[in-house]
């Protein structure tokens, strides 16, 4: 007998904090790492670790940028500066 393992879909993880964060990223390049910014990370990583999606901070999966990875890659992509 053969058995054959399928993956499911992943499962998606969707939280208000999580948009919230993202979208003030939209302004990192030009504004640099703010307070708001930190506040929304802060709450998003709450709401994921709560959701214990993606195995939490130390985990390569947790899936959250921080804001200095984010920040970070305003200069690695100059085309994100305008």
């Amino acid at each position: 007998m053969v058995v054959l393992a399928v993956p499911g879909q992943a499962q998606e993880f969707r939280s208000i904090e999580l948009q919230r964060y993202y979208q003030s990223l939209d302004q990192i390049c030009q504004t640099g790492i703010t307070a708001e910014i930190v506040k929304r990370y802060e709450d998003a990583a709450r709401a994921v670790e709560a959701a214990r999606y993606g195995g939490g901070r130390g985990n390569n999966f947790f899936g959250l940028t921080t804001p200095e990875s984010a920040y970070s890659r305003c200069f690695q992509s100059p085309g994100n500066l305008n």
